[in-house]
């Protein structure tokens, strides 16, 4: 059967037709989008991102406003349209080279396109603005940015060669100018002095980067590093008492000893160590906190932020006890040795007397402490104190609470007028300030602790009463 069509020549005529239809059709549906037959026969094509080429007088004017690229729609044959697209030697052109100062709209065209083409430009003009080039010498400003230096470390005063560079454009650009920056971006965690090149750039007072020329368009940049920071040593300070009785604190000590302020020399050279409070009202056993390292006046921040500290406790032994013990053994007699005046009756029998003196001994060895509750702040080191007030921020009261430990012996001894409480104020002008707490008088064998360890004071300058002028 197959045999007899293909031998008839009407039937091998009718399918070479019918596959030249299928052809025809598969063909034209899958053409390049892009290309479309027009009514004419012709082809319409858009080449996108046509650069633009602005010819003036390059040494004598500037020009704003030119865009940088066009559309083009190329309409012709479709070779010639797809030969145009393919090749990249068609450009957009303004030429400005007999046109006058100032704004107007340029018309824009196009070379390197075949005649047998039809080209429409988008846009078809550009508004364009026609100024006298100026030239004008500005000094260059170093930008480090914050990554540069590494912490711990400050950026001296940068040198820039040259100091000063040409910026071209017109006057009314120019006029723009507000900064003349050189940024150093590249280097990292800089610490010590370092050369390096940096682009200069002009920006606005909206730092707007603006569109001039600059000669030389790259500066060599020498930058001096210095240390701002101050290793100093960690001091854990028992602030309050736990709140079970039978709990006393034995140690504050951590991994961390040291700590590094970050601060200028005149900040750092009065610093002499951190002391951290510890809050122990809610301790009942050993325990690990961690506790932030608190800033120092006029620091930046310190290294490390926080720290652990290890918290060991012991059991007091059951004071009421060993009190009975003791007046059972010693007799009805209330008061401590240290206390007592010298007694003119019938001295007891020679094993009695021994008996009662180890009691006695070994009470006034015994650890105890006393507290003294609302003792005010003293105030101290103010230049010129009469010329201002100040006031307690922080305790509102200007009183805090002061716990010494110590023998009983010792105990015993310590009075309210032995010891001062005192806030140094030296070389502190206006403004609020935090200020660590001192106590002065107490005795080195004695150990204490406050309800907070700083305080927070304000130093306001006194304004002249007006009652007191003279108003005859």
């Amino acid at each position: 059967m197959m045999d007899r069509i293909l031998s008839n020549k009407w039937s091998v005529r009718i399918i070479s037709l019918i596959f030249a239809a299928v052809l025809f059709t598969y063909i034209t549906s899958s053409s390049d989008k892009a290309i479309n037959m027009g009514e004419s026969g012709t082809y319409v094509d858009v080449i996108n991102n046509v650069p633009v080429e602005v010819y003036y007088d390059k040494d004598k004017m500037t020009v704003s406003g030119a865009p940088d690229t066009v559309d083009v729609t190329v309409t012709g044959s479709k070779g010639l349209v797809q030969l145009a697209k393919s090749q990249s030697n068609l450009v957009a052109y303004i030429d400005l080279k007999k046109a006058k100062a100032g704004t107007q709209n340029a018309k824009i065209q196009i070379k390197g396109l075949s005649d047998r083409l039809k080209a429409t430009i988008n846009p078809a003009t550009a508004k364009v603005t026609i100024a006298e080039k100026v030239t004008k010498k500005y000094t260059v400003d170093v930008e480090l940015n914050k990554s540069v230096i590494a912490d711990g470390y400050q950026a001296g005063t940068a040198k820039v060669k040259p100091k000063k560079v040409s910026i071209t454009g017109s006057q009314e650009v120019l006029d723009q100018i507000a900064y003349v920056k050189a940024t150093i971006s590249d280097e990292k965690d800089q610490k010590s002095d370092f050369d390096t090149t940096a682009t200069v750039s002009a920006f606005d007072a909206n730092l707007n980067k603006l569109d001039v020329e600059i000669d030389p368009g790259q500066v060599d940049v020498s930058v001096p590093v210095s240390k701002i920071g101050k290793t100093v040593p960690l001091r854990f300070q028992q602030s309050g008492n736990p709140a079970d009785k039978t709990v006393t604190i034995s140690s504050l000590t951590s991994d961390d000893t040291k700590v590094t302020v970050i601060a200028p020399e005149s900040v750092t050279d009065s610093i002499e160590q951190i002391t951290i409070p510890i809050d122990v009202t809610q301790i009942t056993g050993d325990k690990t906190v961690e506790v932030k390292v608190p800033v120092p006046t006029g620091a930046t921040s310190v290294n490390p932020t926080s720290v652990k500290v290890n918290i060991k406790t012991t059991k007091k032994q059951n004071d009421q006890s060993s009190n009975n013990d003791a007046n059972k053994s010693s007799g009805p007699t209330p008061e401590a040795p240290a206390t007592t005046t010298p007694d003119t009756t019938t001295p007891p029998a020679n094993n009695d007397k021994d008996e009662n003196s180890d009691d006695n001994s070994d009470t006034e060895d015994k650890q105890v402490s006393t507290e003294f509750r609302d003792v005010p702040i003293t105030i101290t080191g103010l230049n010129n104190s009469e010329s201002f007030n100040t006031t307690f921020i922080d305790p509102v009261s200007g009183k805090v609470n002061i716990t010494i430990n110590g023998t009983q012996k010792e105990i015993d001894t310590v009075e309210r007028s032995d010891f001062n409480i005192v806030a140094n104020l030296s070389n502190l002008q206006e403004g609020i300030h935090t200020v660590p707490l001192a106590v002065h008088g107490l005795a080195a064998n004695f150990t204490f602790t406050l309800t907070q360890s700083k305080a927070e004071i304000q130093i306001v300058k006194k304004v002249a009463d007006a009652s007191n002028q003279d108003l005859s």
